[in-house]
């Protein structure tokens, strides 16, 4: 074993023994609690326990005249909500009764918690209003109700009830003088993970991790601290996973490493016109990835090298999509973190398994983000999307570097860490996930689950894959790679092909405990451009769409200023962002983006929940 494979694993010993840190959770891992949707859930731990879905149907003079399905805000309950809430609906004029299934009036709040406590997420609240003359003795009247609520209407009679925006309502004297005083206050703690929450996180007598959602929770929400980030990234690419002890973390490095050289060796000693023509082109931009920082510049770590080896492994045993410009510009910030060349390539290969759709030739995974950030400003800032198109004669392919690299040369270098470790932890775990029963790809990608499970490996596996077994029937590099774009500039070259999906919208509904209770969120009416999804898996990369809507937001003012007559050039918001590289505000994006995020996500499980009706 490595000296960094020791000092990797003497951390897990220290995380995992330190007797001031002791977990009160079960030993046994526990599973999150999870609603049936389509076979597919979604990974991010955002309650959703505080929603009711119910029907109500109306009749008049007991015959059915139509019905309706909410999703509400529990918080927003209340008899006159109920009343309010109805005659907006069914446009009466309070001339009516409420009643349940079983034909029980509902007369005040009480009446309402009641129904209420018997409520759970299996089940669905029924209520039947029978409206009469306005004579009745039921009649009722709505007064001083505060319309505190908006209301998203979806397909089949289905209709979301939410909490106003904020932005939407009107504050108080007392509020704007009591904001102006100490500043807007975020209920949420804008503190990362720290080192002794992690080693609460993890089983005092065998290191295994016991709440997987909690950390991922825990890094989307803040991130983490850099003294155990590069045990944390090894976790959210799942290289090391909740069924892992520290013996068995071991046992992988050391099985791993064997692997790696094994495969690494194979490269080195041919010397084939192809594997030449890939050494060239990966060294070249290598030298180029990140030459401003120090560490990659520092000859005595031989980061570069390392950085080539890795690169190059990966393109012999995947020679699809094989090596793409942007590769190096993903791998060098793992590397960064975790320093161990093994222990990278394993994260690496899982974070390609994520994006390597987008380096394809097809364009397809490219063309769909394109669109998808599209239609997203379009929904969200309609004014600003006319700016854009005004100005942008490219048809927003200044963006294109944005979602190749998820927005990795948009921000500081020391800020990219918590911008990626964010957006990796929104995804669902079966992003990083093999999606085949191949054995032999599960060893190439140094995959945990069949490393640790061979005592030894006698030969490099899936030989037959990889570009050393068929140098005479693959392009020629110089040829391929003259039908990719260049990710600095705004050529694309691809086509405007429909996309099929490569992805998943995984709904998880969790219940774990110990996971932080978000209040409700306000959900706002440009998520109705996103109520009708007849593929989930081409929505389940927008934590990196938002993040590109945060970047034009930023920039809005610049954006709304521009004319064609004070620009030397045709590409006047391509040239505007060049000259930002590097430069943008992460915490500020990142704010913004996990805002909108919270909306989408929330607002999709509600619409499942309320699909489920139908079906």
């Amino acid at each position: 074993m490595s000296t960094n494979d020791l000092e990797l694993y003497s951390s897990f010993s220290l995380l995992s023994t330190n007797d001031e840190c002791r977990c009160h959770d079960n030993d046994e891992v526990r599973s999150s609690n999870k609603t049936k949707i389509n076979d597919r859930y979604i990974q991010l731990n955002i309650h959703v326990s505080n929603i009711v879905i119910f029907i109500i149907s109306l009749h008049k003079y007991n015959i059915y005249q139509c019905r309706k399905k909410f999703s509400v805000d529990t918080s927003l309950l209340s008899h006159k909500f109920l009343v309010h809430l109805i005659n907006r609906i069914f446009n009466l004029n309070s001339n009516f009764i409420i009643k349940t299934k079983n034909n029980f009036v509902i007369t005040d709040d009480f009446d309402v918690d009641g129904c209420i406590m018997n409520y759970t997420d299996e089940t669905i609240l029924e209520l039947k209003v029978d409206q009469y003359d306005t004579n009745n003795e039921y009649s009722m009247n709505e007064n001083n109700i505060n319309d505190n609520y908006d209301l998203i209407e979806i397909e089949n009679d289905s209709i979301i009830v939410t909490i106003k925006s904020i932005s939407h309502r009107q504050e108080t004297l007392l509020k704007k003088a009591t904001n102006w005083f100490y500043g807007t206050v975020n209920t949420l703690s804008n503190k990362c993970l720290t080192k002794k929450e992690f080693h609460l996180m993890l089983d005092t007598t065998n290191g295994r991790l016991l709440n997987e959602q909690l950390l991922r929770q825990r890094i989307y929400e803040n991130g983490c601290e850099e003294s155990i980030r590069s045990i944390v990234w090894c976790y959210l690419f799942r290289v090391f996973n909740e069924t892992m002890t520290n013996e068995d973390k071991k046992q992988y490095l050391i099985k791993a490493t064997e692997q790696y050289n094994e495969m690494k060796q194979s490269w080195q000693s041919k010397k084939e016109l192809e594997i030449i023509t890939l050494e060239n082109l990966i060294q070249k931009d290598v030298t180029r990835t990140d030459s401003s920082e120090k560490f990659f510049c520092n000859k005595t770590n031989s980061s570069r090298q390392k950085l080539f080896n890795i690169l190059m492994t990966y393109c012999i045993y995947h020679p699809e999509p094989g090596y793409v410009q942007g590769m190096t510009d993903m791998v060098a910030p793992i590397f960064y973190v975790i320093r161990d060349e093994p222990l990278v390539y394993a994260c690496f290969c899982a974070l390609m398994r994520y994006m390597s759709p987008l380096f394809h030739l097809d364009g397809i995974a490219m063309n769909r983000r394109l669109d998808l950030l599209r239609k997203t400003i379009q929904a969200i800032d309609l004014e600003l999307w006319h700016k854009i198109k005004q100005c942008d004669t490219s048809n927003f392919m200044f963006a294109y570097r944005w979602l190749l690299l998820d927005c990795k040369r948009e921000f500081p270098f020391k800020d990219i860490f918590r911008v990626f470790e964010t957006l990796w932890a929104s995804l669902s775990i079966d992003q990083f996930e093999l999606n085949n029963n191949n054995s032999d790809t599960d060893i190439d990608d140094l995959s945990p689950t069949s490393i640790i499970t061979r005592h030894y490996l006698s030969r490099i596996s899936s030989r037959t894959n990889t570009i050393l077994s068929s140098c005479s029937c693959s392009p020629g590099l110089e040829e391929s790679l003259s039908e990719y774009s260049s990710i600095d500039g705004c050529d694309s070259g691809y086509r405007d092909e429909h996309s099929t999906s490569l992805f998943d919208l995984n709904l998880n509904y969790s219940k774990q405990e110990n996971i932080p209770i978000i209040p409700c969120i306000p959900l706002e009416k440009w998520l109705k451009n996103f109520s009708s999804i007849h593929n989930e898996n081409e929505y389940s990369d927008m934590f990196t769409i938002f993040l590109c809507v945060a970047l034009l937001e930023q920039n809005r003012s610049s954006i709304m200023q521009m004319t064609t007559f004070n620009v030397d050039n045709d590409d006047y918001i391509g040239s505007h962002f060049t000259r930002l590289s590097r430069k943008h505000d992460a915490q500020q994006a990142l704010q913004l983006a996990r805002h909108y995020h919270r909306q989408y996500v929330v607002f999709q499980i509600r619409i499942k929940r309320l699909q489920l009706i139908n079906d």
